[in-house]
């Protein structure tokens, strides 16, 4: 099999985007097979364009806004964008209900800009969360295809990871992340789990998560939030508040473009 993908960075959560068309079925063996190729990548979708417009269907199922953005910059240059000019991108994307809307620049250095209007939560729950006979009382932020526990502090490393893979099955979620948030110092570490995909990862960064964060702390102060989060592979920025949809911005650069028989 003959497949074409490109490599891109948004801020570090090192994304995998298969061009190629395929059926659905294929989408797991294909992105085992690439991610093995590519330690480095943290995930893998699947882009096109078909009588709807532009698609994104990760991997696993769970919509990603590192992946949406990544996928907005390649439909972009497609169009033909120059430096310095804007375009606004709409991509159905999986875990997203409607299409998600995207504001995309082309900078100078060949890297691209954006702002992705992220779908808005499902709801927000509180849960209590059993490990290692310590209960934890926990929100969890829902979204389509993907739900998030927003944990203020800090857990060992072994322990977070049969936390999320225990929440996760315990949720029926199908992709679960952790987001250990420090809110005092504008910092935010994620840990994701894709069951359907298989995978588990300590992410650069994640989109996703850093919506959630900005949600449950806009629901929390009772007022719009506008914080800009680092993470271990560089800075997203969040706007939230109640009735309105939350708008993440980042960064993300194109790597490589390659062919390849898997």
């Amino acid at each position: 099999m003959i497949i074409s993908y490109y490599i891109l960075n948004p801020t570090g959560n090192i994304t995998l985007l298969v061009e190629t068309p395929l059926e659905k079925s294929d989408y797991k063996t294909v992105a085992d097979r690439l991610m093995a190729m590519n330690p480095e990548a943290e995930q893998a979708g699947f882009i096109g364009c078909d009588e709807k417009g532009y698609f994104l269907n990760m991997a696993g199922g769970e919509f990603c806004g590192n992946a949406t953005l990544s996928a907005a910059a390649v439909f972009a240059e497609k169009e033909g964008i120059n430096p310095g000019e804007k375009r606004e991108i709409t991509v159905n994307v999986s875990g997203a209900e409607k299409p998600v809307n995207v504001t995309v620049s082309a900078n100078e250095n060949g890297g691209f800009s954006g702002t992705v209007e992220m779908p808005p939560a499902k709801r927000i729950i509180t849960r209590d969360f059993e490990l290692e006979g310590e209960t934890f009382r926990l929100p969890v932020v829902e979204f389509g295809g993907i739900s998030h526990i927003i944990f203020e502090g800090v857990m060992q490393k072994e322990k977070a990871e049969k936390a999320v893979v225990r929440w996760g099955d315990s949720l029926g979620a199908g992709c679960l992340g952790i987001m250990f948030a420090d809110y005092k110092n504008g910092a935010l570490s994620p840990l994701v789990y894709a069951r359907d995909a298989g995978t588990l990862f300590w992410e650069s960064s994640c989109a996703s998560g850093t919506a959630a964060a900005g949600i449950y702390l806009a629901g929390k102060a009772a007022r719009d939030v506008d914080i800009s989060l680092k993470e271990p592979g560089g800075t997203l920025r969040i706007k939230a508040g109640k009735n309105k949809a939350p708008l993440l911005s980042g960064t993300v650069k194109k790597e490589k473009y390659l062919t390849v028989r898997i």
